[in-house]
């Protein structure tokens, strides 16, 4: 293809993308990003995802007594920094010395599905043609995604692979999984909310696509906000205001602005959210669920833990009790337990965005070498520059922001 027509397939797949906007997802941003330091922005966001999610891998679906019981015995409570390597855990690869590289996660071979549609397709992706990406480049999957791949191969194709068989389409596959859709839509978070749930709706449905969409909206407004408070409170807006989700996040909100500390506020968040709806713990916890490896189900499909609604909490939770501190806020998430290792990349991932790259210390990002594994194996690289990444990401956030500065605000 010459550079004349490489041109205008760009210029036009940026028409179609900016035309396929509808409703509130025209409406501009209150306050535009500045453009010299969205590419801070975005590889903050991405370091911060990856950092969170090697701090709390090893202790994945643990309640958080037993992450401070065998945190305490390596003199690592509470939590500062990347566990030691003689650190209880069956995950040891994700232990501090262990690593010299972000290792493969599946939380961010999920994302890179959707960039490979923004690489394939362009900011007008559909939720077909990402679910089609998912065929060619994912071996298997589980729970949620498992299920959307098998409906995939009987030609069920969204948004019903996302309930058809599902059990667990309220689950935290989608909500861990979006971050780069706030990335690409910086300060505009009914944008992001739109390409999450385009996303989202291959595989989730009800909370699940609902913490999706919050989540996209966190990370867009951090990357134009500095108060957290504010962030967490103003997310809120692109979910339904009576949603179990959201009811959640009003809660812990309730709970940091009495001055309940967070100990107290995590307890709130179990009680209420922590249990099956017939008041058993039973499948709460990775440590009390029954988990078949051959078919990669839950005997409980009530497994709370690994629900979107209160890990959705526990990232409220961190974020606002962090206060807008990088370290204290990953390391909170950490320590809620829960699915702490998808809760720790999405912390990571809004703080980065609001501090930028160059304002995370050092020591976090020196031991992933800049090093970024994608866990995708069919026809996409193994490895990739974090640096790399954000810079290609940043190009598709300026198309993004270039169509929104060219679409009337929405009035209606």
């Amino acid at each position: 293809m010459s550079m004349f027509k490489k041109i205008a397939v760009l210029c036009i797949g940026v028409v179609l993308a900016c035309s396929a906007l509808t409703g509130e997802a025209k409406t501009k941003s209150s306050s535009a990003i500045d453009p010299n330091v969205l590419l801070d922005k975005i590889h903050g966001s991405l370091y911060g995802k990856c950092i969170g999610l090697v701090l709390g891998q090893p202790m994945e679906g643990w309640e958080t007594k037993i992450t401070e019981q065998k945190a305490r015995d390596v003199n690592s409570w509470p939590i500062t920094y990347y566990l030691p390597n003689n650190f209880d855990t069956g995950l040891k690869g994700f232990l501090f010395g262990n690593f010299d590289c972000y290792p493969p996660n599946d939380d961010t071979a999920l994302m890179m599905m959707g960039f490979i549609a923004l690489r394939d397709y362009g900011l007008n992706f559909t939720p077909k043609q990402l679910a089609q990406i998912w065929s060619k480049s994912m071996d298997g999957a589980c729970t949620a995604e498992g299920v959307a791949l098998y409906n995939f191969k009987r030609e069920v194709w969204p948004p019903e692979s996302g309930v058809k068989d599902n059990p667990y389409c309220q689950w935290i596959g989608a909500q861990m999984r979006v971050d780069i859709w706030g990335m690409i839509a910086p300060g505009l978070p009914q944008v992001a909310a739109e390409y999450a749930e385009r996303d989202a709706c291959i595989s989730h449905a009800g909370n699940g696509i609902y913490a999706a969409k919050y989540v996209a909206a966190l990370i867009s407004l951090a990357m134009n906000h500095q108060d957290v408070r504010t962030v967490v409170q103003d997310a809120l807006v692109v979910i339904p205001e009576h949603c179990e989700y959201a009811r959640a996040i009003r809660d812990v909100i309730a709970c940091y602005d009495r001055g309940d500390d967070w100990h107290k506020t995590w307890q709130m968040v179990d009680d209420r959210y922590g249990w099956n709806d017939d008041g058993a713990r039973v499948g709460d916890f990775i440590d009390q669920s029954r988990y078949d490896k051959k078919t990669k189900t839950y005997e409980s499909l009530n497994a709370r833990w690994v629900h979107a609604v209160p890990n959705g909490a526990m990232v409220a939770l961190a974020l606002l009790y962090g206060k807008g501190d990088f370290s204290d806020s990953i390391c909170l998430a950490a320590m809620c337990g829960y699915d702490c290792d998808c809760n720790g990349g999405t912390v990571g991932s809004v703080l980065g965005a609001m501090i930028g790259e160059k304002n995370i210390p050092a020591r976090w990002k020196e031991p992933l070498n800049n090093r970024f594994k994608t866990g995708v194996h069919h026809n996409f690289p193994e490895e990739l520059k974090i640096s790399d990444l954000a810079l290609e990401i940043t190009g598709f956030a300026k198309q993004q922001l270039k169509c929104s500065e060219n679409i009337p605000a929405n009035t209606n």
